[in-house]
């Protein structure tokens, strides 16, 4: 089974007021072993932010810097686009860590730059799909469901997280081995 893993880092929590600032996609394959076959790390810069302090104290995002190496909002969207695109990314699912946050941010950055949003694929959360495990006894129920309790329940390397790639690469080992636990 391949996966596009998918997440972004944002100015806050509200996808209609904060904007997206990076986008992270890593294209796995998950049969015997996870292997990381192609992956892009898109910045993007704004001419304005509506900024959540505690947003970029978690991400650890400091703008000026941002600013100099990221790309415009519709060369990001094409950007994405051209990743699908090259990597024939279809028929597969879009796999993330509460990825229904990051879908509403993509699509509103899509919306906005009147772009075709080409990500309309089935998606897997591993969130839920904690959840479920929990429900079912086959992982605590008392652990939480944030990415780090998951990466650490699961050995995962949590040290580089808040980085819209990195977070791609431990989604994608956590839904390793779910699928190893679960057979998705």
């Amino acid at each position: 089974m391949r996966g596009l893993i998918i997440d972004t880092e944002t100015t806050g929590l509200s996808h209609n007021y904060n904007q997206v600032l990076t986008v992270g996609m890593l294209l796995a394959d998950f049969e015997q072993k996870l292997d990381f076959v192609n992956s892009r790390h898109i910045k993007i810069k704004h001419k304005k932010y509506n900024v959540s302090g505690l947003a970029l104290k978690i991400n650890k995002i400091d703008l000026k810097e941002h600013d100099k190496i990221g790309i415009n909002p519709t060369d990001a969207c094409l950007e994405i686009n051209q990743f699908i695109k090259k990597n024939r990314i279809k028929n597969i699912p879009l796999i993330g860590h509460n990825i229904g946050f990051d879908m509403r941010f993509l699509r509103e950055l899509y919306k906005k730059e009147n772009e075709d949003f080409i990500l309309d694929m089935e998606t897997l959360d591993t969130r839920s799909i904690w959840i479920d495990l929990r429900s079912k006894g086959i992982v605590p129920c008392e652990l939480k469901s944030n990415l780090r309790t998951v990466a650490q329940h699961f050995d995962v390397d949590y040290s580089n997280a808040h980085d819209a790639l990195e977070d791609c690469k431990i989604t994608a080992q956590v839904f390793h081995r779910m699928v190893l636990i679960k057979n998705i």
